[in-house]
């Protein structure tokens, strides 16, 4: 019997992982919220470049819990826990791409989702690339293979000017917004903070110690060297506006809580060659793990640039779908990477159905 499967939203994440799954035996897609309302009604191949399927969007979320799916994937904008709950306690599992999410740091909304997955008998399990792969599952993976560990370090240095959300790029990184003339803490860093320390808390969990505080110690920006409009987003990135930023977020422990033992570097660019130490190519590495230990080990990871496809949206779309039936056979409760076997392959690409890309590829 299939799996029925939701999709909550269709930005880059969303339609990526709507296109895995009409591809995708023993996956059924029976749902797709929308957030705007010339996209409701319409047909969701349709919205995602692949052709009609049959099945039509909507703004209804009572309509989509009372669907009662085996599985939700959740690819929204903000982080809202009240509605993944009502879908958690109506007995669908949940998987968000916001972050690692680890529950003892957030206790108020732990309380309200693990009283859902209690009620619905249902599982809530998180990912995404950062916080997610770089900062908590190739840390922990890498670190399997050192002894006697004593500093973590992981790069991320994306490019992202074809990333689809204009929201996402300038509320989330700042892009196209005038310099600060100052490094003080910003919305944006607060929310950066709220992600990776979910992060440090599970990759110190793993190693059997206690996190103290993650703070954010590095702060920079880059220009833009001339006008842009970024496509498909549409957002316009002027000369000398932020067309780069550069966070570095510091973990510590120890009985003082004052030992780094954690470092995460997130450079998000939609430029290049924007300064010296920024990205110049756009088929750089994205994403890199340091250990320092015995040995000490460099991971780099990385992903084939594909003129056709948004890189980090598929890999995060592919992870989503890739953990289904890991939430479906999972014990009822909120997960975390710790608690539950790694994603592998649902399946094959030559027992797909179809090809899960876009009609057209964008120039």
């Amino acid at each position: 019997m299939a799996v029925r499967v939701v999709v909550c939203y269709t930005g880059g994440v969303g339609s990526q992982a709507i296109r895995l799954l009409t591809g995708e035996p023993g996956l059924d897609l029976v749902g797709v919220l929308v957030h705007h309302a010339e996209k409701e009604g319409r047909d969701v191949g349709e919205l995602v470049g692949i052709g009609p399927v049959g099945l039509a969007a909507t703004r209804d979320v009572d309509a989509l819990v009372a669907l009662r799916a085996d599985c939700v994937l959740w690819h929204g904008l903000t982080w809202e826990p009240e509605v993944i709950a009502r879908f958690l306690a109506a007995g669908t599992n949940v998987y968000s791409s916001m972050g690692g999410w680890w529950p003892p740091f957030i206790p108020a909304e732990r309380e309200i989702l693990d009283r859902a997955c209690a009620e619905g008998g249902s599982t809530f399990l998180a990912g995404g690339n950062i916080p997610g792969l770089v900062s908590d599952v190739l840390p922990l993976f890498v670190s399997g293979y050192a002894g006697q560990v004593e500093k973590i370090r992981c790069w991320q240095s994306d490019y992202v000017p074809h990333y689809p959300g204009a929201q996402q790029l300038q509320g989330a990184l700042g892009m196209g917004l005038p310099v600060p003339e100052d490094s003080s803490p910003t919305e944006a860093d607060q929310g950066w903070v709220w992600g990776i320390r979910q992060s440090a808390e599970i990759v110190a969990a793993g190693l059997g110690f206690e996190l103290t505080d993650v703070r954010v110690t590095g702060k920079e920006y880059a220009a833009a060297f001339e006008d842009a409009v970024l496509q498909p987003s549409g957002l316009v990135v002027r000369k000398g506006t932020i067309a780069g930023a550069r966070w570095t977020f510091t973990a510590y422990c120890g009985a003082d809580g004052d030992v780094p033992f954690y470092e995460v570097v997130n450079e998000q660019t939609v430029g290049l060659g924007l300064a010296p130490g920024w990205r110049v190519r756009e088929d750089e590495p994205n994403w890199k793990v340091e250990i320092s230990g015995i040995p000490t080990i460099t991971c780099v990871f990385d992903l084939a640039f594909d003129p056709g496809l948004e890189p980090v949206s598929a890999l995060n779309a592919a992870r989503a779908v890739n953990a289904i039936p890991i939430l479906v056979a999972a014990e009822p409760g909120t997960k975390t990477m710790l608690d539950v076997p790694a994603p592998r392959a649902a399946t094959l690409a030559h027992r797909a159905t179809s090809v899960a890309r876009p009609a057209e590829k964008r120039s």
